[in-house]
């Protein structure tokens, strides 16, 4: 009898030992109520999380917030003048410690750098609008991006803005919003720097400054990136 109580005393112990429990939210109104949990099993994910995500495309803005188990990664926000995105992880690791019910607000403060922004089809028509755009909070680097997106309707993309440190370090990261920056990629620190384009690499050096005309095709906010994909590939 001794010998059974152990053995359940200890598989007690080690079920909570082992086992987190996480709020769970999934919210399309940005507001989240505390009355769902998940149990989460530490040896796959050691913290609870909550993600904040906002999405601006032309006039339309959309605030989310994510809860559950998972890691946590750097801040994503990039912003193109036509289109602007941002996620947000925070992570803690006691239980029910994810108590968020609103996501987090993007800090808006200018910054000082200014970059050239664009949202179109073809580099020809990126570089025909020459648009720019002033970089608020951690967007501290210009991006230029150029590739294929996935989804209902593929098609290339080609993207001038703002970005934060991270983003630029992690170029994977523009797929939460289903870009594969598969043509080009590169940011700098300068202002202005990032006006045409690369081959597909990392950097933060200024960029090449040469010009190109002609050919402007904007893509319509209906065929931006659906925010749904958000999250389907932050999966909680």
């Amino acid at each position: 009898m001794k010998t059974l109580l152990g053995a359940v005393l200890l598989t007690v112990l080690v079920t909570q030992g082992y086992s987190l429990t996480c709020h769970s939210c999934n919210s399309l109104t940005g507001n989240c109520a505390l009355n769902t949990t998940i149990e989460c099993n530490r040896t796959t994910h050691s913290t609870c999380r909550s993600i904040s995500v906002n999405t601006l495309i032309g006039n339309e803005n959309s605030t989310y917030l994510l809860s559950g188990c998972g890691g946590c990664f750097g801040l994503v926000t990039f912003n193109s003048g036509l289109i602007s995105h941002y996620v947000h992880t925070t992570c803690c690791s006691s239980n029910l410690c994810n108590d968020d019910v609103k996501p987090d607000i993007e800090n808006s403060t200018l910054n000082g750098l200014e970059c050239h922004a664009c949202y179109a089809v073809t580099e020809l028509g990126c570089n025909n609008t020459r648009v720019t755009v002033k970089c608020k909070g951690q967007q501290d680097r210009c991006i230029h991006a150029s590739g294929h997106s996935r989804g209902l309707d593929p098609r290339t993309f080609v993207m001038k803005g703002c970005a934060s440190d991270f983003l630029c370090r992690n170029p994977t990261g523009l797929g939460l919003f289903n870009y594969v920056p598969s043509t080009a990629f590169y940011c700098c620190k300068d202002g202005m720097c990032n006006l045409e384009s690369r081959n597909f690499t990392q950097s933060t050096t200024p960029g090449p400054t040469t010009t190109s005309t002609s050919g402007p095709t904007q893509l319509s906010t209906s065929l931006s990136i659906a925010l749904p994909l958000v999250f389907l590939r932050l999966v909680l």
